[in-house]
């Protein structure tokens, strides 16, 4: 592998790398990186990520007082490429924030992975694919930064939880299929030249995820706030955002970690996206919590134990 510089523009770091820190591997922490210039100016935050950078032993650093300064603008670091890990709240499309997921981003960082924790836009002022294409500026970002952040873009994984399973999920069957399926789940042109931008996703762990919206009742208007209406009106759309729609043989290896007794997203979602994988050849480990419900699943520790477990298996090589 080769050595690497890596800068990463932030408003403020908050934590110097310290040599306390366990296993040999340090943490730089910036809050709140500009990832997206796409998102729609009523959202701001929605355009924003945390970004945690692994200082591994071996890492040369340009300069402590750099890292430690609360002003500083770039954080430099020179090592060998690592695996980098995308993470998508949950909150039904319509809530939550990044710092849901922040006790994993430690976690995962410590493990050796540079992890980007981001927001995105929230349903109903941002209907779908909006959501989709902003885990993308994610993934973007991570390829477009990845020899100032030491990224191997061959090792890239995705870990969301309810709608961030989805997300996750879904951008990750998806990325190997033709431009004509994916197309409804996005807003960006067939010729957009960020689609060569994008990594092939690597690694997809999807907690508690809604996997088929085609299983809705024609006139149900359930999910009209994030899909525009019943899908009797928008057939299209709701097959273009259920993940086991777009199951096949080109899928990267999926865990998938579901609550026994989940009342708001029902187990057979998660069995039946995760059939579909196997149907086709692609590899998936699913894992239920046994009398478990949906929030008490996403706190669990074995839902914390299987995410760190799979990565390490999958991206740490």
């Amino acid at each position: 592998m080769r050595p690497c510089s890596a800068r990463a523009d932030t408003p403020e770091v908050t934590q110097r790398p310290d040599a306390t820190q366990p296993d040999g591997v340090n943490v730089a922490k910036f809050w709140n990186v500009a990832y997206n210039d796409s998102v729609d100016p009523d959202q701001p935050t929605a355009a924003l990520a945390d970004l945690y950078v692994p200082v591994l032993p071996a890492d040369q650093l340009n300069s402590a007082d750099q890292v430690n300064s609360a002003d500083a603008a770039t954080f430099d670091v020179t090592g060998i490429p690592r695996p980098a890990i995308l993470l998508v709240h949950g909150g039904g499309w319509i809530a939550g924030d990044k710092w849901m997921l922040g006790a994993y981003c430690e976690d995962l960082c410590r493990l050796g992975f540079v992890i980007l924790n981001i927001n995105y836009r929230l349903a109903p002022q941002a209907k779908f694919p909006a959501q989709a294409d902003d885990v993308r500026e994610g993934l973007r970002y991570l390829t477009q930064n990845a020899e100032r952040l030491c990224i191997d873009v061959s090792r890239i994984g995705m870990f969301g939880y309810s709608a961030g399973g989805h997300l996750s999920a879904l951008i990750g069957v998806l990325g190997d299929e033709p431009i004509e399926t994916v197309a409804p789940a996005t807003t960006w042109p067939t010729d957009d030249p960020r689609w060569e931008q994008l990594p092939r996703v690597a690694a997809v762990c999807a907690g508690g995820p809604p996997c088929d919206f085609r299983v809705m009742p024609l006139d149900n208007e359930t999910f009209t706030y994030f899909l525009n209406g019943p899908r009797r009106d928008f057939p299209d759309l709701y097959e273009a955002a259920s993940p086991t729609a777009h199951a096949s043989a080109g899928d990267p290896p999926f865990q998938i970690i579901h609550g026994e007794t989940d009342m708001i997203v029902p187990l057979q979602t998660s069995e039946r996206f995760a059939e579909a994988l196997r149907t086709a050849g692609a590899s998936v480990d699913l894992t239920v919590i046994p009398n478990q419900g949906h929030m008490v699943t996403f706190m669990h520790p074995t839902t914390r134990k299987r995410v760190l477990e799979f990565f390490q298996r999958t991206l740490l090589k």
